[in-house]
């Protein structure tokens, strides 16, 4: 009988484990394959280090910040250097900077922002208008995203700017995605000000183009490092991997778990999966209601190059979805994160989202990227190193209404269960670090 039975052994029930220990909880984790870290993954090939999975940290989120602490890898992060803090926007054929102070959606610096050539003239007064349009009715139903960014800034800024950038984070189309749900804080700036310009300008945003990259960081042997130094960390906790959990089932004040390495009891339990998995767990309606959150597929290819490529000083660059490419985005690793790539050489790391690149085979899927890359970036020599690492129903997608949702599913949750993952409270991984702090003070 052990006091907490994790199912998962991703980063949130790593975390989940961890926030157990030190209550001094007696542990159980089982997790389905034969490794622990789910999406994160990092390879090392003829000097490449390959992110297969999310590479980055938000270091400003509490949770993650204390965690990387404890565990004693502060020494241990990278940061984007400064040449590298901005994005490229594919227009037309040409990769175009985000404007300087582009917060996301609406620009903090009006300088840069009238200067910039991925607007017309037209769509940059559509934009500045949003100063003096009246703020949202309280009562007025929730937005979608792309709702919300047609009636403040208008509809150039949404195909342009805002539909790429946002899509290169979530993966998913901003006429599903609900804005209360990934970007509250753009509510708040209406409702505090009455413009989204007028409150970046009364932050004093500091300068970005697109993502706050100054905000990012890594570990020198890429996010592998965080799982690896939580498994050593996670003394008496016992581990059961390639240990599918087939059955759960409450029985009286315990949980029952049946595995393929037998039955388990607990007093308490946490699913640590993908919202459609812990639905084929559970009954209903908590069932019904966790598969409700869909999910999509996302791939990652990365290519290591034994030469230096003539490239923009950026992190990478984003697609609009109206370019009509298989690529969603593309990151300059090798310039993203110090210690990627032997010196002299490159490693790009190109993201192509939905069901189309999973069906393909790999060297199908790797010319079709390749021809598109060479397409933007021009000529490119033939990869040292190529992988592939297809990721199906990975990407939680938020739709409108989905913190409603995710109130309900909770309020339904039985005694002693408690839900992490990213289809819930924020799809990063320091968004999953604080729910497991919040799942296991929940369950104490």
């Amino acid at each position: 009988m052990s006091d907490l039975i994790i199912v998962g052994g991703g980063i949130g029930g790593l975390a989940s484990a961890w926030f157990a220990r030190r209550r001094g909880w007696q542990v159980v984790l089982c997790e389905a394959s034969p490794r622990l870290g789910g999406v994160v993954r990092s390879e090392r090939a003829q000097g490449f280090l390959l992110e297969h999975g999310p590479d980055s940290l938000l270091a400003i989120k509490p949770e993650i910040c204390a965690l990387l602490h404890e565990l004693g890898l502060e020494s241990r992060l990278v940061s984007v250097p400064e040449a590298a803090r901005r994005s490229l926007i594919l227009h037309g054929e040409r990769l175009l900077p985000v404007p300087e102070g582009l917060y996301l959606l609406a620009p903090g610096r009006l300088g840069p922002f009238l200067r910039s050539p991925l607007l017309s003239p037209l769509g940059k007064l559509r934009a500045l208008a949003e100063l003096v349009l009246p703020r949202r009715r309280p009562e007025a139903p929730e937005e979608s995203l792309a709702a919300f960014v047609r009636r403040r800034l208008g509809r150039e800024v949404l195909e342009r700017l805002a539909q790429p950038l946002v899509a290169g984070i979530y993966g998913a189309d901003p006429e599903q995605l609900s804005l209360a749900a990934t970007f509250p804080q753009f509510l708040e700036m209406e409702r505090r000000h009455g413009s989204l310009i007028r409150a970046l300008w009364a932050q004093r945003a500091a300068p970005a183009r697109g993502a706050r990259y100054g905000l990012f960081v890594s570990l020198r042997d890429g996010l592998q490092e965080l799982v690896e130094a939580l498994r050593a960390a996670l003394h008496g906790v016992e581990f059961r991997l390639a240990c599918p959990v087939l059955a759960v089932q409450r029985e009286g004040h315990r949980w029952l778990v049946d595995s393929a390495q037998g039955r388990l009891r607990g007093a308490r339990l946490i699913l640590a999966l993908p919202a459609w998995a812990a639905a084929e767990l559970v009954e209903d309606p908590l069932a019904a209601a966790l598969r409700a959150i869909p999910y999509g597929a996302m791939t990652t290819i990365n290519l290591g190059f034994g030469e230096p490529l003539p490239l923009p000083e950026a992190a990478g660059f984003v697609v609009p979805a109206g370019a009509r490419r298989r690529l969603l985005a593309c990151t300059f690793a090798h310039a993203k994160y110090p210690g990627r790539a032997p010196p002299g050489q490159a490693l790009l790391r190109a993201f192509v989202a939905g069901p189309a690149a999973l069906a393909a085979d790999d060297e199908a899927l790797l010319a079709a990227v390749l021809a598109e890359l060479r397409a933007v970036l021009g000529p490119l020599p033939a990869p040292l190193v190529a992988r592939v690492q297809r990721w199906p129903r990975s990407m939680a997608q938020y739709r409108v209404g989905h913190r409603q949702l995710v109130q309900r599913l909770r309020a339904l949750c039985p005694p002693g269960l408690a839900l992490v993952g990213n289809g819930y409270d924020g799809i990063g991984l320091p968004d999953i670090v604080a729910q497991a702090e919040r799942a296991v003070a929940s369950l104490a």
